[in-house]
């Protein structure tokens, strides 16, 4: 029996501040992320923000640092 956890896909990634990231995900949910879990992305410069790419819709990936994250991750259900 397969229980493996399905998340749904990233569709974009909203920045409001720099303590806020929206995950704007393909079941049309949004959740609202602190960006305080996430040091390496809160110390990115606003331009360093912009330059994410979203891998394969469950990942994302942000060019000047060397992590990537799982959509399971940035919603808080799972640690990788």
């Amino acid at each position: 029996m397969n229980t493996a956890l399905v998340y749904p896909g990233i569709k974009s990634v909203e920045f409001i501040n720099s303590l806020i990231m929206f995950v704007h995900l393909d079941n049309d949910r949004t959740f609202i992320v602190p960006l305080e879990k996430f040091p390496a992305i809160q110390q990115l410069s606003s331009d360093d923000k912009k330059a994410f790419e979203i891998i394969d819709a469950t990942h994302l990936s942000f060019l000047s640092i060397d992590e990537i994250y799982s959509v399971g991750e940035l919603i808080g259900l799972s640690a990788s």
